[in-house]
C-alpha cells in the first residue's frame, strides 16, 4: 500500500488560508524550458519564485535565459546565486543581455545560505517610465537596494533580454550547462506587460511572517504560472495561455509536498561536521565518509504524544547507522562514530544492534540491513521504534506503545533524525524520507511526517511581543521618547554603540531611574535624567548623556514581565517581590539578602535555565547561572572570568519550577542588602538557553533553537573571555540593520557580526572581516568565526537567544529563510 502524504500535512496558519500543496525538487540536473513564438513585452514583467535552496558556495544557480535559439551570448538573461562577484559565496546575481550590450549586472552584497526553509524572491523590469530601480528585486517582500559595486545599473526605456522570442529556460542558465539550480522551487509566476510589487504575491500576516498568497491578476501574453501540480506534467502552465514547459531531466518522483506552506524536514548540510559528506536530491540523498554524519533541519520533542515517523532506505556500502540525536549533544562534531554520540538512539544497521547516549549496544541480535531495505523509525512520549521493510523489531508495537528499543525519560532536549557511520569507510549512500514523497510503508497510526506544520503549536508566534531591541540617535541631551518597541518594557538594557560608555540596566520593579551596570561591579544609583518613564510602545529618554549624548547612537534589548511593578511571592523561604510573565519564560525577583541559604520565588512555573543576579547596595560583581554550567558555579557578567565554583552562589542547588536557591554568599545573597535577579525558562519557539563545543574553522558549529534567532549572547565557559552580544537589530556593520516591515528586511543577508561586549563599556566593534560573526537562520544559528569568544576547538560555549519567529508549528506560518 502506497501512503498518501497528505493525510499528514497540517494547517500552515496563513491568515489568508492559501496552501500551497505542491513543489519542484531539483537535483542539479533537471531543468526545463519553452519556445516563445514572438516578443512579449521587453521593457516591462515580473518573475516571482519560492525558493529552498539545497547547496551553496557554488555558481550554479536559478537561471532564466532567453535570446532565440541561443546561437551566441548576446542574448540572453541570469538570474542565479553564485560566487564570482561577491568576494565570497551565494549572493543573488542578477544579468540582462540584449543586443550584445549588457542592462542589468549586478549582485547582490548579502548571501543567501540557509537550507531549512523557503523564502521569496522576485524580479521586476520597469523601465518604461518607470520608478528607480527600473530593475528590481525583492526578498520576503522587501526591496533589496544594497548591491555590490561594479556593477551596471539599468536605465529608462531599455529591452532587457528576458521575454524575447526565443527559448525561455528556467532551472539552468542556456549556453553554460552545468549551472542548475539545486533545491526546491514552488509558485513560480511570468506576468509579461505588468510591473508588480511583492504584494500581488504574498503578504505579512498577524506575526509579521512573509507568506504567499494567491495571485489573481492576468499574465500576459507570454505569461504562465507552473503549480507542479500535475506529476506527470511538471511543466504544464495553469494560467490559462497554455505556455507549457518542456522537462528535462525530471520525473514524477521530483513532485514533492515540501512547500512554503508546509516546510518538510531534509539533512542539514550546516549541520555535518567538517568532512567528506555529500547531500543531494534535495538534501535526502547522502554520500557519506570518514566518520561523518548530519542531522535533519527539523527537531521534535520526543516526550509529544504526537508521534512522528520517518524513514532511511539502505543505498549502498556497509557500516551505516540512524536514528535521532539530540539537538544539544555535545560532541556531535567530534571525528567519531553516530553510535558515539551522547545523547542518542541509534540503530546500526549492519551490526543489528540499537545504541542509547554511547557505543555500547542497549540490544543485540537484531535484523541487519542489506541494499535497499528501509529503516522505519517511529517515536512518540519518550519512546523509540525501529522497523525493518515494515516489521517491527523487538516485537514493537509503536501504536500500542509497547516493545520500543529505547525509552528516553525525564526532561529531554529536542531530537533530530541523524545518519552516520558505524566505522571510518567511503562510499556509503543512503535515502531519507520524511513525508514530502510517498512513503516506502504506511506509518503507525497516528504518527506524523516531520514537518512544521505537524509540529507542536508555540505558545509565542512572533517573538517582538515579549522581546524586542530598539535602536535611537541621542537628541543632544533634549528628551524625548523612543518608540516602536510594541509593548511596555519591564526591563531595558540600553548601551551606546558609537562610544564607549557604560550598559544601562533598568527595570519596572526597581523603578525606570535606578540603574546598575552590566560592565561594572557599581552598587545602583539613581539617575533621575536617564530613563525617565517606560511607556506604552517605549520608554522616555531624558537629558542625562549615559543614554542621550550628543547624536550617537544606541540599542536597547527590552523584554516585557507583567507590566506590573511586582507583587508578594511567598513560594521560598524568603519572601520576593516579583513581576513575571510565565508565557514568555522571564521574571524579575527582588528580595532582601538573608546572608545564609535560603530559596526565592520565581513565578515562572518552569525552572530558570539562566539567571542574573546583582547585588543592589555593594559594589560586588554579578553571578550568572546557566543550566549547563551548574548550580555548583556561577559566571560573572561584568568581567571575562571563567566559572568560579562556589556553594555561596546557588547553595549547589538547581532551581526548580517554582524556587531558585541562593547561598550564603553578599554576590547573591547579602545579608540586609536589596537583592535583584532576572529569571528565564525556556519557551520552545521563543527562547533558547544551551551550549555547544567549539571546532576552530570558520564553518563553525550549527546550533539548533527551533526559531529565527534575534539576540544572541555568547560566553566561553573553559577559559577567561568576553560576553558577545549579536542581534539582527544592529545586523551587520557590512551592511546594517535587518529590521524593516514585517521584521523580516534582507538588507544585511543573514550575518550578525556588529558585537557589543556586555562585560565592556567599549563601543559596538565593526567586525566586518569576521572576527565575531554567526549566521541566523531560520531554524538557529552556525557560528562563522574562529575568535577564541566564540569558537575555539574543543572549548565550551553557553549562550542565551530570543526569537523572531518560530521555525513552525500546528497553525504557525514557517519562518522563512534568508
Amino acid at each position: 500500500m502506497v501512503f498518501s502524504n497528505n493525510l499528514l500535512m497540517g494547517a500552515a496558519g496563513q491568515s489568508t488560508g492559501y496552501e500551497i500543496e505542491n513543489s519542484l525538487r531539483l537535483d542539479g540536473t533537471g531543468d526545463m524550458s519553452r519556445t516563445v513564438a514572438s516578443d512579449g513585452n521587453l521593457r516591462t514583467w515580473t518573475i516571482s519564485f519560492w525558493l529552498k535552496r539545497s547547496t551553496f558556495g557554488t555558481n550554479g544557480g536559478l537561471g532564466f535565459n532567453v535570446g532565440g535559439t541561443y546561437v551566441s551570448a548576446d542574448n540572453r538573461s541570469i538570474f542565479r546565486f553564485h560566487s564570482s562577484l561577491s568576494g565570497g559565496d551565494d549572493d543573488w546575481y542578477w544579468a540582462e543581455r540584449s543586443g550584445g550590450a549588457w542592462r542589468e549586472d549586478q549582485a547582490t552584497s548579502q548571501m543567501y545560505v540557509d537550507p531549512s526553509a523557503w523564502a521569496h524572491y522576485m524580479c521586476v523590469w520597469d523601465t518604461d517610465g518607470g520608478t528607480t530601480p527600473r530593475a528590481r528585486r525583492y526578498v520576503n517582500g522587501v526591496l533589496v537596494s544594497d548591491l555590490k559595486s561594479g556593477g551596471t545599473a539599468v536605465g529608462a526605456n531599455v529591452d532587457s533580454g528576458t521575454n524575447q522570442a526565443g527559448t525561455f529556460q528556467l532551472f539552468d542558465q542556456a549556453g553554460f550547462p552545468g549551472r542548475e539550480f539545486e533545491g526546491y522551487c514552488a509558485e513560480t509566476h511570468f506576468v509579461d506587460g505588468t510591473a508588480l510589487g511583492p504584494t500581488s504575491f504574498g503578504e505579512y500576516n498577524n506575526d509579521g511572517v512573509w507568506i504567499p498568497k494567491a495571485y489573481s491578476g492576468s499574465y500576459g501574453t507570454n505569461g504562465f504560472y507552473l503549480d507542479f501540480a500535475d506529476s506527470s506534467d511538471l511543466g504544464k502552465d495553469v494560467s490559462g495561455n497554455g505556455n507549457d514547459f518542456t522537462s528535462s531531466g525530471l520525473a514524477t518522483t521530483d513532485q514533492m509536498s515540501d512547500t512554503p506552506t508546509n516546510n518538510f524536514c531534509t539533512m542539514n548540510p550546516l549541520d555535518a561536521p567538517t568532512g567528506s559528506i555529500t547531500l543531494s536530491n534535495g538534501n535526502l540523498d547522502l554520500n557519506q565518509s570518514s566518520f561523518n554524519k548530519v542531522r535533519g533541519t527539523i527537531a521534535f520533542d520526543v516526550q509529544d504524544d504526537a508521534g512522528f515517523y520517518f524513514e532511511v532506505k539502505k543505498t549502498n556500502g556497509n557500516f551505516r547507522s540512524a536514528g535521532i540525536v539530540a539537538t544539544d549533544a555535545s560532541n556531535f562534531a567530534s571525528a567519531q562514530s553516530l553510535i558515539s554520540v551522547n545523547p542518542s538512539v541509534v540503530y546500526y544497521m549492519e551490526g543489528g544492534e540499537v545504541n542509547q547516549n554511547g557505543p555500547s549496544p542497549i540490544i543485540t541480535g537484531l535484523p541487519t540491513f542489506a541494499t535497499n531495505d528501509v529503516l522505519g523509525v517511529a517515536v512518540r512520549n519518550g519512546k523509540v521504534y525501529f522497523a525493518k521493510n515494515n516489521t517491527w523489531v523487538n516485537s514493537g508495537d509503536p501504536v500500542n506503545e509497547t516493545g520500543q528499543v529505547a525509552s528516553i525519560t525525564g526532561s529531554s532536549p529536542l531530537y533530530s533524525p541523524a545518519v552516520g557511520e558505524q566505522d571510518n569507510r567511503s562510499g556509503i549512500t543512503n535515502t531519507v524520507n520524511f513525508g514530502a514523497t510517498a512513503f516506502a510503508y504506511t506509518p503507525p497510526t497516528g504518527f506524523k511526517a516531520l514537518s512544521t506544520a505537524n509540529l507542536a503549536t508555540p505558545s509565542i508566534k512572533d517573538g517582538s511581543a515579549y522581546f524586542n531591541p530598539v535602536l535611537f540617535t541621542g537628541n543632544s541631551g533634549t528628551a524625548f521618547s523612543v518608540t516602536g518597541v510594541g509593548f511596555q518594557p519591564d526591563w531595558v538594557w540600553g548601551k551606546p554603540r558609537s562610544l564607549a560608555d557604560n550598559h544601562r540596566l533598568m527595570d519596572v520593579v526597581r523603578g525606570s531611574t535606578k540603574q546598575i551596570l552590566s560592565n561594572a561591579a557599581n552598587a545602583e544609583f539613581t539617575q533621575a535624567q536617564g530613563i525617565t518613564s517606560f511607556d506604552s510602545d517605549g520608554f522616555t529618554v531624558g537629558t542625562h548623556n549615559g543614554l542621550n549624548n550628543g547624536t550617537n547612537t544606541y540599542v536597547a534589548w527590552c523584554w516585557l514581565a507583567d507590566n506590573t511593578t511586582g507583587s508578594s511571592n511567598e513560594d521560598g523561604d524568603t519572601t520576593s517581590t516579583v513581576s513575571a510573565s510565565a508565557t514568555s519564560g522571564f521574571s524579575i525577583v527582588k528580595w532582601t539578602g538573608t546572608g545564609a541559604n535560603t530559596t526565592l520565588g520565581h513565578g515562572l512555573g518552569a525552572a530558570p535555565q539562566m539567571i542574573l543576579v546583582k547585588n543592589l547596595a555593594d559594589a560586588d560583581s554579578w553571578v550568572v547561572y546557566h543550566e549547563d554550567v551548574g548550580a555548583t558555579k556561577g559566571l560573572t557578567l561584568d568581567t571575562t572570568a571563567a566559572p568560579v565554583t562556589a556553594s555561596t552562589f546557588f547553595n549547589n542547588t538547581a532551581p526548580t519550577s517554582s524556587v531558585f536557591s541562593v547561598g550564603s554568599g553578599g554576590r547573591t545573597n547579602g545579608s540586609s542588602d536589596g537583592m535583584i535577579a532576572y529569571c528565564f525558562a525556556e519557551v520552545p519557539g521563543y527562547s533558547s538557553f544551551g551550549s555547544y563545543t567549539g571546532n576552530g574553522s570558520t564553518d563553525g558549529p550549527f546550533v539548533y533553537t527551533g526559531f529565527k534567532p534575534r539576540f544572541i549572547m555568547f560566553k566561553r565557559t573553559n577559559a577567561a573571555e568576553s560576553w558577545t552580544m549579536l542581534d539582527t537589530a544592529r545586523g551587520s556593520a557590512l551592511f546594517g540593520s535587518l529590521a524593516g516591515s514585517g521584521g523580516d528586511n534582507p538588507t544585511a543577508g543573514n550575518e550578525m557580526n556588529a558585537n557589543i561586549r556586555a562585560n565592556t563599556s567599549a563601543a559596538e566593534e565593526d567586525n566586518v572581516g569576521g572576527s565575531r560573526k554567526a549566521s541566523y537562520l531560520s531554524n538557529g544559528f552556525k557560528v562563522k568565526n574562529t575568535n577564541t569568544a566564540m569558537n575555539t576547538s574543543g572549548s565550551t560555549y553557553i549562550y542565551m537567544a530570543f526569537a523572531e519567529h518560530p521555525f513552525g508549528g500546528d497553525g504557525v506560518a514557517p519562518a522563512t529563510a534568508r
